[in-house]
């Protein structure tokens, strides 16, 4: 087996990166917290219903005079069901594996010689590893598609990607585009998203801010339109667009800026914010690559945390992540573990423009 952290662009000897906390970290786009975006259920390890009571029919006729008849009346009530799915992370590694690189120098001797459960090796994989479990967090609840497959077999993935990172649930962005096909006033189409390269996909500015973001606002549902913590999340290509839009807009475009919560600043359009979502980019461009265009790489919703709810069995589960020395194997293995599923709560109250 390799070694996680990849040793071969380095040329190893007794003189050379004697340290793995020597080495120095590229650039890596990190998905948001889970609860900066989504109502988080706990305690989901079951199938189970939450129940909605709705609007109530109307009431009010003429007066009818004697012996009146009773009028019909009913309060409309749904359901949503989840169906909690197990996920898991399993690695392992062993010493040998990394016996011939810079990695040997931050290990034990002795009896303790395998276990290198507290070296700077291991600090540094599970370093990595939160920013992993960060990404797989927002790729299980806005990507998955329990019908998921390559585009050889019919799917969407980019040939060679492994589907089972993408088929646990069926997430957001699947279940909105099939609420669409119920609703198709809930969607805004991007033009340039149908565009069969690269270069034509790319956004016009002035189409976001005078057509894409009028739509998504104004066509929304009117319960939508009146609750003050709607939030418009988007791919960073929308984002930008917007705000290259704007740069030649009289009167600048600062007075555009919103605080959010922990002193983010964000553009917004009528009042809502926008928070662009740059994983999200980074998903779409390396796991849905035709060759030569991107599935739909440009994405925007307005919608509120209320409505994008995740239920998992701990909130913590993502973040429990156990290591430990297994003697009889020799290998230091790595593990979490848990489920979750993701629901609009309700399927009217938001507006998708892809």
């Amino acid at each position: 087996m390799a070694a996680i952290l990849d040793f071969s662009q380095f040329t190893f000897s007794a003189e050379e990166i004697r340290a793995v906390k020597e080495l120095l970290w590229d650039e890596v786009i990190q998905a948001p917290e889970i609860s900066m975006l989504h109502t988080i259920f706990e305690n989901i390890v079951f199938d189970k219903e939450i129940g909605f009571i709705g609007k109530g029919g109307m009431v009010g006729v003429a007066q009818q005079g004697c012996d009146p008849v009773a009028q019909a009346y009913n309060i409309a009530t749904r359901k949503v069901k989840w169906s909690p799915k197990g996920w898991e992370i399993l690695i392992h590694q062993c010493r040998t594996d990394i016996e011939a690189t810079a990695a040997v120098y931050s290990m034990k001797t002795g009896t303790s010689y395998d276990d290198f459960t507290s070296s700077d090796y291991m600090a540094i994989i599970l370093e990595a590893l939160a920013i992993s479990v960060k990404e797989f967090i927002m790729r299980l609840f806005w990507f998955s598609d329990t019908t998921a497959d390559v585009i050889a077999n019919g799917g969407t993935l980019t040939a060679g990607t492994d589907k089972k990172y993408f088929n646990i649930i069926d997430g957001f962005w699947k279940q909105m585009l099939t609420q669409t096909t119920v609703n198709a006033a809930q969607k805004v189409s991007i033009t340039e998203n149908l565009g069969t390269t690269y270069i034509l996909q790319a956004l016009v500015p002035a189409n976001v801010r005078d057509t894409y973001l009028p739509a998504l606002v104004f066509g929304a549902d009117m319960n939508l339109r009146g609750m003050a913590n709607g939030f418009i999340p988007c791919t960073q290509s929308f984002y930008d667009a917007y705000q290259k839009s704007l740069m030649s807009v009289n009167g600048g475009i600062e007075a555009l800026y919103l605080n959010l919560i922990g002193g983010i600043k964000t553009l917004s359009f009528n009042g809502i914010p926008l928070l662009p979502i740059p994983i999200w980019d980074v998903i779409i461009r390396t796991s849905y690559n035709t060759g030569a265009k991107w599935l739909n790489p440009h994405r925007a919703v307005y919608v509120t945390k209320d409505i994008l709810a995740v239920g998992v069995d701990s909130s913590k589960s993502f973040g429990d992540i156990d290591v430990w020395y297994q003697k009889d194997s020799r290998k230091v293995k790595i593990e979490a573990q848990g489920k979750a599923d993701a629901k609009l709560l309700n399927p009217a109250l938001f507006e998708l423009a892809i």
